[in-house]
């Protein structure tokens, strides 16, 4: 009986201890969680909605900026400097900072030595402001890792680690505040455009009194300017951005010391307000660089672009010039004359209403008409090739091939093809040249004109 007294004993004490055990886990897991929690929150820095930011203040080691918020809700700067605003990059950076988490707490202030972390000058403070409130991020140095940056919050009372990735907005400087985009008044219309390239002009192109681009150099286009091409080339000055930025103040004088005395490339733009733009690069490999110089002759600032978005400065001429020969659809074209050398001639009549056509007086019938169709494909799909300023061809030469169209408003497009030499036709319409030549496989080779046009007569019976 004694024993069992004992025994029952012995179990209610280890069931006390294993309680007691049990509940003294459970309050220190409940105070790791809580302190845990405690951590987490400590880790918040700044906590707001980034559309109540209506100031915000950059103290870097140069000067102290100014941006706020004005009446349209756009970012201004409080003294006016000599760049335009990155107003995107203050949206971000009220965005990014107004929801700042630290990756760490480095240690207490109490016990901080702060010239240790960079932050009893700190390299930038950032002050965000709203109505109600005013926030200051202190930034001092780099982790000896690079993952992240020395900070302390006023009115906090540690020293905290915030990520590398916070970077571009805590280390923000004038650089940033500088609008990255190369057309600096988007609201004006470009009007003309050119470009030097090695000493020579390579092209002058101007939007003339109707709204419609013409060329000037290397030759006088008015109608033959390839306007989507103008377009493209509108559009990526539109989009040219700064990757980064260089030097700043750069005058002429200071050209010799970047290498600009002597460009390579001068790319120039002016718009309808009477702002002109003109940026100078040095010669560079498409393939092998990566990042191309330049600077802005009127903003005098050296920046750096991505080599594949500067394809605009390798334009040349030809890339703004039409380079179908002619492409009149046949319902506007009553007639259709062809002289060329050993092969019959064709004088060809077109009543596209009506369906009815004829090849040297003779009525095309079903089949022949569809094979009339591709053959007048084909012709109105020739192309120039080779962009040739001067004429090379003799003064009494004779033509060997002359298409003549004829339309229905009685005009004629004469083109006479003059052989340059056994690969090449240099084109004329209506006796003036046309800065281009043609190869001569587009009339010879398997698949060219000669071939459908020889379909046409097999289909006509005429062969």
């Amino acid at each position: 009986m004694k024993k069992q007294l004992i025994l029952i004993l012995t179990l209610i004490l280890l069931v006390g201890i294993t309680a007691g055990v049990l509940l003294l886990v459970s309050n220190m897991e409940t105070k790791q969680k809580e302190e845990k929690a405690r951590t987490e929150q400590e880790k918040i820095l700044i906590s707001l909605n980034s559309n109540d930011i209506n100031k915000i203040n950059i103290e870097t080691s140069d000067n102290t900026y100014s941006a706020y918020l004005n009446d349209d809700g756009k970012w201004e700067l409080e003294n006016k400097l000599d760049f335009e605003i990155n107003t995107y990059f203050l949206n971000s950076l009220a965005s990014q900072l107004s929801n700042l988490t630290a990756e760490d707490i480095i240690c207490p202030l109490s016990e901080a030595n702060l010239a240790d972390y960079g932050l009893s000058d700190p390299a930038n403070v950032i002050t965000l402001h709203t109505n109600d409130t005013t926030n200051v991020i202190n930034v001092g140095n780099v982790s000896a890792t690079g993952d992240f940056y020395y900070v302390t919050i006023d009115g906090r009372d540690n020293v905290y680690g915030v990520s590398s990735d916070y970077a571009d907005y805590i280390c923000a400087n004038k650089n940033s505040l500088k609008s990255i985009y190369i057309l600096r008044n988007s609201d004006s219309e470009i009007d003309s455009i050119s470009l030097e390239a090695h000493g020579k002009l390579i092209y002058d192109l101007q939007m003339n009194d109707q709204n419609m681009w013409e060329m000037k150099e290397p030759v006088a286009l008015a109608d033959r300017v390839n306007t989507a091409n103008v377009n493209n080339l509108l559009t990526t000055i539109r989009q040219m951005i700064v990757d980064k930025f260089g030097d700043e103040n750069v005058t002429e004088d200071k050209y010799k010391d970047y290498g600009f005395d002597d460009p390579d490339y001068t790319f120039t733009f002016t718009q309808k307000n009477g702002e002109s733009t003109t940026l100078l690069a040095q010669d560079y490999d498409v393939d092998g660089t990566s990042f191309v110089t330049l600077i802005c002759k009127e903003t005098r600032q050296i920046f750096y672009m991505q080599s594949n978005y500067t394809t605009f400065l390798q334009d040349a001429a030809d890339t703004f010039v039409t380079k179908t020969v002619y492409s009149e659809p046949d319902s506007d074209v009553d007639k259709v004359n062809i002289e060329w050398k050993d092969r019959s001639n064709a004088e060809i009549t077109i009543d596209e209403e009506n369906s009815k056509y004829t090849l040297n007086g003779k009525t095309l019938k079903d089949d022949a008409v569809e094979s009339f169709n591709n053959f007048y494909n084909k012709l109105t799909a020739l192309q120039y090739d080779d962009f040739v300023l001067e004429s090379p061809v003799d003064k009494n030469a004779d033509s060997e091939i002359t298409i003549t169209y004829v339309k229905k408003d009685g005009t004629k497009a004469a083109f006479d093809f003059y052989k340059v030499d056994d690969e090449n036709y240099a084109v004329f319409m209506n006796g003036e040249y046309q800065n281009f030549t043609v190869i001569k496989k587009n009339f010879t080779a398997r698949e060219g004109i000669y071939d459908f046009y020889d379909r046409l007569l097999d289909a006509a019976e005429m062969k």
